[in-house]
């Protein structure tokens, strides 16, 4: 794809290099859509000084609309595996740590506040950044399905212990949660590192520079992307940086 950027008389050509499959995208975005009202409405309900709008027809309403979208928000992973089982399995795996990550972790600040990426440990479809929101995601998911349907339908039934528990634990996914997605949504709307993430998650592709730069393990394969990792540390060495 040839693109003609403003200001600039020459044209540069981007190859595009898919990512995401539509339902994967689709997903993503009602997931999203889903987790916004979640929150909002799990707050309400959570903090002390927000009391106030959960009693009432203003509860329930608010109760109507945090059962509604933990409904959409629980089944859209499953609607992805019936339809998607190898895709599904293949993203699991991906998001499960490798000894890369640590290193990429101990770098992050100085990539994410400095653009340094060049001596970043090489990662794959997902960096550790993103596979630690989406393990967090995926363990909170579990958690809000067991604990909320203990709460939803367990009352009266489970023991109080067993109840207060469930309490506990599904509001602590939730701050999880919640704070996971803050930083995701900045660093997929406002940073300038991340905005092919954007890119990919609205039309499926990636350009193959960024996917170079960033995801070497899954542009050139494991081999050839430490290979090429081991060459630029030789070379900083040499050069004192």
């Amino acid at each position: 794809m040839t693109v003609q950027l403003r200001g600039r008389a020459e044209a540069i050509t981007i190859q595009w290099i898919p990512k995401y499959t539509l339902l994967e995208r689709v997903g993503h975005w009602l997931h999203t859509a889903s987790f916004v009202p979640l929150a909002i409405t799990g707050m309400v309900l959570y903090f002390p000084f927000l009391q106030p709008l959960a009693q009432g027809a203003a509860g329930e309403f608010f109760r109507l609309v945090h059962r509604a979208a933990a409904v959409i928000f629980g089944v859209l992973p499953v609607i992805y595996f019936i339809f998607q089982p190898r895709r599904f399995i293949m993203n699991i795996r991906e998001f499960l740590p490798s000894k890369e990550d640590i290193g990429w972790l101990r770098g992050a600040p100085a990539y994410y506040l400095f653009g340094r990426h060049e001596a970043m440990p090489p990662q794959g479809r997902f960096n550790a950044g993103e596979k630690l929101n989406g393990l967090v995601m995926i363990i909170a998911w579990v958690i809000f399905g067991i604990t909320g349907l203990l709460m939803w339908f367990g009352k009266g039934i489970a023991s109080p212990e067993l109840f207060r528990w469930a309490v506990l634990l599904h509001d602590l996914a939730m701050i999880a949660s919640v704070c996971m997605f803050l930083v995701h949504l900045y660093l997929a709307v406002a940073h300038p590192l991340m905005w092919a993430a954007l890119v990919s998650m609205r039309f499926g592709v990636t350009s193959a520079e960024y996917a170079a730069e960033h995801h070497a393990k899954w542009y050139y394969g494991p081999k050839r992307a430490m290979e090429i990792y081991e060459a630029r540390k030789r070379e900083a060495a040499r050069s004192g940086h």
